[in-house]
């Protein structure tokens, strides 16, 4: 199918000829597949995403005002979705580091991006300057409270307070860098 034949059923589906998505589904989705998988590399994953971008096309239709841009439209919603699939996996990995068991099971879905996406995190957090990395550990793997870190580091409680709440800001702009490098 030519570039002008997939404009002419852009325009019909967006005008109401439902049939018309047929043709558009069959040409844009091996597209979209190769774009997924080249980010998330897991088939399933990117038949999953390919799927819900698909479906976002087709319930938001009136938003296609210009079918010139169509495919520009198609790939930017792609875009987003893998991004938020990444964010997704971020937030699964600072709820395991803080002790809560999310409930998403990125971990057994996606072993792969999960593993990488770990690795990450793990350069990330050394990174930190020392005496903020301590602070965090103590409190995220020892669990330890901010009081209790306070006494064993002798500084008080708010220093404890501000340098996790530094470090968290710190690791999800290094994560989120991460993403947006792997995305864009």
């Amino acid at each position: 199918m030519f570039r002008e034949d997939i404009s002419v059923h852009v325009s019909r589906w967006v005008q109401g000829d439902d049939t018309s998505f047929e043709a558009v589904f069959h040409y844009y989705r091996p597209r979209l597949l190769r774009y997924t998988f080249r980010y998330l590399r897991n088939d399933v994953a990117a038949e999953d995403l390919t799927t819900e971008v698909l479906v976002k096309i087709w319930q938001n239709r009136q938003s296609v005002s210009n079918t010139a841009t169509f495919e520009n439209y198609l790939f930017t919603i792609a875009r987003n979705c893998l991004i938020k699939a990444w964010q997704k996996k971020v937030d699964f990995l600072l709820a395991l580091d803080a002790g809560v068991e999310p409930a998403d099971t990125a971990r057994a879905t996606d072993p792969v991006m999960y593993k990488e996406l770990e690795q990450h995190y793990q350069e990330s957090l050394a990174t930190l300057p020392e005496q903020r990395r301590r602070i965090f550990l103590l409190h995220r793997e020892q669990n330890l409270s901010y009081r209790q870190i306070a006494e064993h580091l002798k500084i008080s409680p708010k220093t404890v307070e501000n340098q996790i709440a530094a470090s968290l800001k710190q690791l999800r702009t290094q994560l989120a860098q991460y993403l947006a490098s792997i995305i864009v």
